[in-house]
């Protein structure tokens, strides 16, 4: 192994002077760029404002600013139990404001903070203190939000108050604002978002320099027969190409880091000087470990790839997954006592956020192992895949089906790349940002996807979209199922929020992203319910299950093929609280769409899910309520009731499948 990882070390240093201008001198020339565009980036999200902030008022006068509240338009006060410094640093809340009498303001003692108001002309204005963390990025935006709020109701109510005082609107009502952070806290939090990306792009721009080659490209050249017909297992290949992209990632990679925390050193680079050694060399442990990770990915992209050109298409939905599995940092609701700690890159990104805050505890050494266990599945996935032409994907003598099985082997790729486009775009064009920018984006690509795939790899359109009727009962179960199906998701999504348990505010906040104000009900029952019911069930339940469906599914459907379909429709929902009860409604709309052979009762199914979900947010019904034997019974109905589907049979289908190819050769 040692022999080979040496000469795989020679073979990528033979030309020095090409690596080092491409994987050296032109990444640090354009590391000032990229720390200014971060800089920048930051900067942008500042000013943004939100849909809607969280805030705890406490005081004798709370109630008169409980009531401005409705005309600020932007906060919802949050009711606590404890104490509002403890609610603000757990980010229950945004921000919390204290209202006292002119003459009767709460000593420093009780909040162990100094609030800071100015005197008032009239005895009779309440004195406010603003409470925020300006290390957190919302919290900080709530205090101009309501500052700013403030003033545009003085400014409304300025007449009124001039007759009665004949004041200046400013002086009615003083707030000061407080920052409860530090500086260095500022920097800390900002740098801990952000370590874990941007290690991401750094160490795939330099493991790329030898990953993508190292295997597709020894494959298209014949280079890889010579060491599959040797005397070294594949184990011990998989593992010297992956020493060799660790180091060759290494050697580049420390450079650009360290460029980058030169350039970004004003933004909050210092702040890793002065982090304790505890906290140092647990920070470079983890990064080793996402150092494995990475280079164990980017080697599968190679494994899986038959030429170095496929490889290089590869790579780059493969950067931006990863790089989303990574994005988990920014969520700073999110813990890493949850779920995420055992999901690959995510939970070590997790891992370097809560060192560089020093929130040390047991679920780190967690991280580590799951680090460690999902390299060791990579590699030994790269090991399973080294063969000379990818032999693994089936093979038929029929034109259509070899064209459907290579489309088996690529569409997850595609659907990636769709994926990553659905996150970056809106991020660039405000006008996609919202409800129903992101709606009409991602549904239209919904929609489009699969028809434009099925036709570039020649498969009949509606037989592969399942464009045919069932039978009566079918109907009539599906109708039954369909509010079970809507009570069976959220007892799952009660599940996920013990597995990924957020706070109050995030839950509180997505729930206002979704349902915005100022659209009807009728406007969200077709952005939500209707539009996608019939795109995302053309492109899972259609394009996308055409694509992996084994023969045998066609008698009895198997419990990967629906994993596979509802996993992937729950990622693509782009939320981590709202993954796994999405990806159990994907599962069991895949079992319909397979035992039916239709998609029409996929998309009513769906259709009931979304309207229930749209109409029923209104009423505030706390799912959890219900007792422990009332999910159990819902789920055994449902599953009794899917059970009692009657499927289309394998001769019907294949029928209509030829049938289908034959208006399809005659058309073209």
């Amino acid at each position: 192994m040692w022999t080979l990882f040496y000469y795989e070390l020679r073979h990528v240093l033979r030309d020095v002077t090409q690596l080092i201008v491409v994987a050296l001198l032109i990444p640090l020339l354009l590391t000032p760029f990229v720390g200014n565009s971060f800089q920048r980036a930051l900067r942008q999200s500042e000013a943004m404002q939100s849909s809607t902030f969280f805030v705890a008022l406490v005081g004798p006068r709370a109630q008169e600013i409980r009531s401005l509240l409705p005309q600020l338009g932007k906060f919802k006060e949050l009711p606590l139990t404890g104490s509002p410094a403890e609610a603000l640093h757990d980010n229950l809340v945004d921000c919390f404001v204290t209202v006292e009498d002119g003459a009767n303001v709460a000593p420093p003692g009780d909040w162990e903070l100094e609030p800071q108001a100015t005197r008032s002309r009239l005895p009779e204005t309440p004195r406010l203190t603003l409470h925020y963390n300006q290390s957190r990025e919302r919290s900080q935006r709530a205090m101009l939000a309501f500052n700013s709020g403030v003033n545009r109701y003085l400014d409304r109510t300025r007449d009124q108050y001039l007759l009665r005082a004949g004041l200046q609107p400013e002086k009615l009502y003083q707030v000061r604002a407080q920052n409860l952070a530090s500086r260095r806290q500022e920097q800390v939090q900002l740098m801990a978002s952000l370590v874990p990306i941007v290690l991401i792009f750094v160490l795939f721009g330099t493991g790329s320099v030898t990953a993508l080659d190292a295997i597709a490209g020894e494959r298209e050249r014949g280079s890889l027969a010579t060491l599959l017909v040797s005397a070294l297992d594949r184990r011990t290949i998989a593992l010297a190409k992956w020493l060799t992209v660790v180091v060759v990632s290494l050697m580049f990679g420390l450079p650009q880091l360290g460029g980058l925390a030169w350039n970004m050193r004003g933004a909050g680079g210092q702040a890793l000087s002065q982090l304790s050694p505890a906290s140092l060399v647990c920070l470079v442990f983890f990064g080793l470990l996402m150092l494995l990770q990475v280079s164990a990915i980017l080697l599968w992209i190679s494994a899986r790839s038959s030429t170095f050109k496929q490889a290089q298409l590869l790579y780059m939905p493969g950067m931006l997954i990863t790089g989303a599995l990574a994005a988990v940092s920014w969520m700073q609701a999110l813990p890493l006592r949850s779920a995420v700690v055992l999901v690959p890159v995510s939970g070590l990104a997790l891992a370097l956020r809560d060192i560089l805050l020093e929130n040390f505890s047991l679920w780190l050494a967690l991280a580590a192992l799951a680090g460690i266990f999902w390299t060791l599945f990579v590699l030994r996935a790269v090991a399973n895949s080294l063969t000379l032409d990818l032999a693994d994907r089936p093979h038929s003598d029929v034109p259509v089906e070899q064209m459907r099985r290579s489309l088996g082997g690529d569409i997850l790729w595609y659907y990636a790349l769709a994926g990553a486009l659905m996150v970056v775009i809106p991020g660039n064009i405000p006008v996609l940002s919202g409800l129903r920018g992101q709606v009409a984006l991602i549904q239209t690509t919904m929609l489009l996807m699969p028809i434009l795939l099925l036709r570039i790899y020649r498969q009949p359109l509606r037989p592969s979209l399942r464009w045919r009727n069932t039978s009566l009962s079918n109907w009539a179960i599906c109708l039954i199922a369909a509010p079970l199906m809507h009570l069976c998701a959220n007892s799952v999504a009660i599940i996920s929020s013990w597995l990924l348990p957020m706070s109050e505010e995030s839950v509180r906040q997505m729930t206002q992203l979704l349902l915005p104000k100022d659209a009807s009900q009728l406007e969200l029952f077709f952005l939500i319910a209707v539009c996608p019911a019939i795109c995302e069930e053309m492109a899972f339940r259609g394009g996308l299950l055409h694509a992996v469906q084994q023969p045998l599914d066609r008698v009895r459907p198997s419990w990967r093929t629906c994993l596979l379909v509802g996993l992937t429709f729950g990622a693509f929902h782009f939320s981590v609280q709202r993954i796994l009860p999405t990806a159990v409604i994907g599962c069991l709309l895949t079992y319909v769409a397979l035992i039916t052979g239709s998609i029409w009762p996929c998309m009513m199914l769906h259709l009931i899910n979304n309207a229930l979900a749209v109409f029923l947010s209104s009423l505030e019904i706390d799912y959890a309520l219900l007792p422990g034997w009332g999910w159990i019974a819902a789920w055994l109905i449902l599953l009794y009731l899917l059970k009692r589907l009657a499927g289309v049979g394998p001769e019907r289908e294949e029928r209509e499948s030829s049938i289908g190819r034959g208006q399809e050769n005659l058309s073209e």
